[in-house]
C-alpha cells in the first residue's frame, strides 16, 4: 500500500474541514453474493430430495465440496468487483470535494493483501454454511429413514432445514458486503492520511435507535463508538450506516 497525506495534494487554508461524500455499499454486489449462495443451497437440496441411503449421503458431502469451491470463486469474483467499484468512487469523491485526480497513487494493486485475507474470511463462513446444511440435511434423511415415513414427509423436513440455511446465507451475504464496504473505507482513509470520519445512518425508518443517536458523531479510528461492541459503521451485524472522511487542513 502506498500511503500518502490528502492534504499536501490540495490548498486550502489552515483550520478548514471538508467531509467527502460517503461510499455505501453495492445492492448488486449483495444480491450477487447471496445468488452464489442460494445456487450452493439449491443444489444440495435437489441432492438431498433423491437421497435414499448413506451411499447417497456420501455423495451429498463429495458434492458439497464442489458446491462450495464454486461459491467461493463466484464470491471472490464479487469481492473484488466490489473493490474495484469502491476503488473508482472514492478516486471520484475526492476529484469532485477536493479537485484532485488520486489515480496515480490510489490503485487496486494496493488491495491485494488485504482481498486475500477478506476472501479467506468468507471462504471459511462458506464453507461452514455448506457443512451446517449437509448435517442438517443428512439428520432429516436419516429421521426420516428409521421412522418409516415417505418422501413427501421427508421433502417437507428438507424444505424446513433449507429454509433455515436461506435465512443464514442472507445475513451471511448482508453482513459480509457491509463489513467489506466499512473495511475499504477505513483502508482508502487511513491511506490518505485521513483519521477522522463522521458516522453517518442511512436515515431511514430501518435504522436502530442506537445508530440514529450517533449520526453526525465524529470519531478517530480505533477510537470506541457509540455502536455495538465500540464498532465502526457497517461493522455492527445488519448495519446499513457508513463513514464519511474528514480531512482537517
Amino acid at each position: 500500500m502506498t500511503d500518502y497525506d490528502i492534504r499536501k495534494l490540495v490548498r486550502r487554508g489552515k483550520g478548514t474541514q471538508i467531509t467527502l461524500p460517503g461510499i455505501e455499499e453495492s445492492a448488486g454486489g449483495k444480491a450477487a453474493y447471496l445468488k452464489a449462495l442460494r445456487k450452493m443451497l439449491r443444489e444440495l437440496g435437489g441432492a438431498a430430495r433423491q437421497a435414499r441411503g448413506r451411499f447417497d449421503l456420501e455423495s451429498l458431502a463429495r458434492l458439497a465440496l464442489s458446491l462450495v469451491s464454486t461459491a467461493e470463486q463466484t464470491v471472490n469474483r464479487i469481492l473484488n468487483l466490489e473493490a474495484q467499484r469502491h476503488t473508482d468512487t472514492f478516486v471520484n469523491s475526492a476529484r469532485r470535494a477536493l479537485g484532485i485526480d488520486l489515480s496515480g497513487v490510489v490503485r487496486q494493486e494496493d488491495l491485494a493483501e488485504f482481498l486475500r485475507l477478506v476472501a479467506a474470511r468468507n471462504a471459511s463462513l462458506i464453507k461452514n454454511l455448506s457443512d451446517d446444511t449437509v448435517k442438517r440435511v443428512e439428520q432429516a434423511v436419516y429421521d426420516n429413514l428409521i421412522a418409516g415415513n415417505s418422501r413427501e414427509t421427508l421433502r417437507r423436513a428438507l424444505t424446513d432445514q433449507l429454509g433455515i440455511a436461506d435465512s443464514r446465507a442472507k445475513l451471511i451475504a448482508q453482513d459480509q458486503m457491509a463489513k467489506l464496504n466499512s473495511e475499504l473505507n477505513e483502508f482508502r482513509h487511513k491511506q490518505a492520511g485521513i483519521n477522522e470520519y463522521v458516522w453517518t445512518t442511512s436515515r431511514d425508518e430501518r435504522v436502530r435507535a442506537r445508530h440514529r443517536a450517533l449520526e453526525g458523531k465524529v470519531y478517530r479510528y480505533g477510537e470506541p463508538t457509540g455502536a455495538e461492541d465500540g464498532l465502526a459503521p457497517g461493522r455492527p451485524i445488519r448495519c446499513r450506516c457508513i463513514a464519511k472522511a474528514v480531512v482537517q487542513f
